[in-house]
């Protein structure tokens, strides 16, 4: 899987897809079906969903699966990112956020901006520099959309970094697109299809997998409910 850049999709439904249908201790289940995919399919659809259907007649389960495009419209988490740190005026900011709604996200956007976009326009500034090399001016010119490409481009490594949560990969080339495959690896197996409601019903349905969501941590933190992971799960399993 590794060598040929595909990643399981993940599933839901049966943790196996196997069994030698014999009895007793004789009885072995392993999960053999798997679905898998690259970066590319990732990026086709934004929710890509397995289920694992009931044996039949058949040792192995048939995967049933399903491609949607899901669009997130509600609001974004906010999530501090590392690169902050590499700017000195931080501190200040955080300082006057306590009574400055959204305080830190407009400086992001002041001083940031979107890092994905910074790295295209910065290779637009170095490729034209690189094409104006006529005199001396124009070779300082292009020392410094180097350098800006490169603070880009190091941004921009830092922010998948965090997003992958990679820790223990060493520095040195970069590491941009083996980030990018990680974060879609994650997205795609973290995403949640559908949900048990405590009456063990299925729902499937975005708005009523968020209503689900609300009513049981609602009545976990009011202290309604037992704690137990399993009355609230989804059923993409990340590993």
């Amino acid at each position: 899987m590794e060598e040929a850049e595909v990643f399981d999709a993940g599933f839901s439904g049966s943790n196996y897809t196997w069994c030698n249908n014999r009895r007793g201790r004789a009885r072995i289940w392993k999960r053999l079906d798997r679905f898998l995919i690259n970066g590319e399919c990732a990026d086709m659809a934004s929710a890509i969903s397995v289920v694992h259907l009931s044996r039949h007649l058949s040792d192995h389960a048939p995967l049933k699966i399903s491609f949607a495009s899901r669009l997130d419209k509600g609001p974004r988490p906010f999530r501090f990112l590392n690169v902050w740190t590499s700017n000195q005026e931080l501190l200040e900011v955080i300082k006057t956020t306590w009574s400055i709604e959204r305080a830190i996200q407009q400086w992001n956007k002041q001083r940031f901006g979107n890092v994905f976009t910074v790295v295209t326009e910065a290779e637009v500034v170095l490729a034209r520099a690189e094409g104006d090399m006529a005199n001396a001016e124009s070779e300082k010119g292009l020392e410094e959309a180097q350098a800006e490409l490169n603070r880009a481009l190091s941004l921009e490594e830092q922010v998948w970094r965090q997003k992958a949560q990679v820790k223990w990969l060493n520095s040195g080339d970069r590491n941009t697109r083996y980030f990018q495959a990680v974060v879609t690896q994650r997205r795609v197996q973290g995403a949640i299809h559908r949900v048990k409601t405590s009456a063990g019903m299925w729902v499937e349905q975005d708005e009523y997998i968020a209503k689900e969501a609300v009513e049981y941590f609602f009545d976990l933190f009011s202290g309604s409910v037992d704690p137990n992971p399993r009355s609230f799960r989804h059923l993409i399993r990340p590993w």
